[in-house]
């Protein structure tokens, strides 16, 4: 069966996921510390509205997986190649990093160096996404990578799951939700797939079906009607709605010490990172045709390539940059200083990953499939210089 189009805007929809993540992570220190400043609203606005970053992920891996291998038979090859691929390039960094960000922190708190106090400890963060705060989105790909298979033989033998399946993954999710406050009270909630269900379900969706559904998800010109033109203002509508009442509700609690309920919480928060994605959908396949010729938009389809390693190297270099503060008695230096955090984050992470994928054959080990990433575009933009002309947005095969 032939595979389907490669959909090259989905690494537009990375690089904006990172830029989130990025942003999150670069303005925390900021919601404790600058409440005194008038800027205070903007700095709470910039880390809540860009909470994005691992649903999106988790909504396009799940999307990228099931777009690709649903339409294809299902054989105890393709499956071992799966999980070859998939479990290698993420197992590895996952360790690796976890090593690294173990014996950092260990390092930091000034603990003794006694491999039998330190080995028991990091066996528990290892298995548990906490090695260090951001290890926890790998921790769940895993966890997901291995459901996949199964998922996957359900949604092909049973249709009818496949077409129910954002309702399904919605009311798991929610069941977890209520059982883990009520009875379970699992420690670490977010650090367990469950937790993203309906971010997952909704991406497994939207692969299998987006052939049919793309016209009515995607804004282009030449099929604009009426119907769809509602779809878009009143997705736009609910989703910056869930977004700004997101924001409110930290502000209140961060600033006033409002208290509102756990469900209130979960609810904005589905809501809102389930409907971003579509959102970014949208903007990436309004710009993805000019990525062969815009310089802008052509480096933030690389950034999408890269985000992986990006993800997994960006705290070290904000833990280095956090070591020289400002002098706290010039704001406009503060405000400059968390700017210039969030600057190094991207730029010097971005150098760092680009520099060992380019010039060592190990870097797998670090980063997982992006090197092999990085040649696969190397090669298409050789390929379509050789032609001379531009080639499409799809291609003849999807990567996932």
């Amino acid at each position: 069966m032939e595979r389907r189009a490669k959909l090259r805007e989905i690494d537009i929809v990375r690089s904006i996921a990172m830029i989130g993540v990025l942003m999150v992570h670069s303005t925390s220190a900021a919601t404790l510390e600058m409440k005194s400043s008038g800027l205070y609203g903007i700095y709470n606005f910039l880390n809540i509205f860009f909470k994005i970053g691992t649903t999106s992920f988790i909504l396009l891996s799940s999307f990228v997986l099931f777009y690709n291998y649903y339409p294809q038979p299902l054989t105890l090859q393709r499956f071992k190649k799966f999980y070859r691929n998939r479990l290698t390039y993420i197992i590895v960094p996952y360790v690796v990093f976890s090593v690294i960000y173990f014996v950092i922190r260990w390092y930091m708190n000034h603990k003794p160096w006694d491999i039998p106090l330190m080995w028991p400890k990091f066996l528990h963060d290892l298995l548990n996404g906490q090695a260090y705060t951001h290890l926890y989105f790998v921790f769940i790909s895993i966890q997901l990578y291995l459901l996949f298979p199964v998922l996957l033989y359900l949604f092909k033998r049973f249709r009818w799951l496949a077409a129910s399946a954002v309702v399904i993954g919605v009311g798991l999710q929610w069941a977890f939700f209520l059982y883990n406050r009520e009875y379970w009270q699992v420690q670490y909630r977010g650090s367990w797939s469950p937790t993203y269900f309906g971010q997952y379900f909704l991406g497994a969706w939207l692969g299998i079906y987006f052939d049919r559904i793309k016209s009515w998800l995607i804004i282009a010109r030449d099929t604009v009607t009426k119907g769809k033109v509602a779809l878009w203002i009143l997705l736009w509508a609910v989703w910056l709605t869930a977004g700004i009442k997101y924001v409110s509700i930290f502000y209140q609690a961060r600033m006033h010490r409002a208290v509102f309920s756990n469900a209130l919480y979960d609810a904005l928060w589905d809501m809102y990172t389930m409907l971003t994605p579509l959102i970014l959908m949208q903007v990436a396949f309004l710009i993805g045709g000019r990525m062969n010729t815009s310089f802008w938009v052509g480096k933030l389809r690389y950034l999408g390539v890269i985000s992986f390693g990006v993800y997994l190297v960006h705290p070290i270099v904000l833990l280095i940059y956090r070591q020289f503060p400002p002098n706290a008695s010039n704001p406009l230096m503060v405000h400059f200083w968390y700017l210039g955090g969030y600057c190094c984050a991207l730029f010097i992470s971005w150098i760092v990953v680009t520099a060992i994928c380019r010039l060592t054959n190990w870097s797998w080990v670090l980063f997982g499939s992006v090197p092999n990433q990085m040649k696969a575009v190397d090669a298409e933009k050789e390929q379509e210089s050789g032609r001379g002309t531009r080639v499409p947005s799809a291609s003849p095969s999807v990567s996932g």
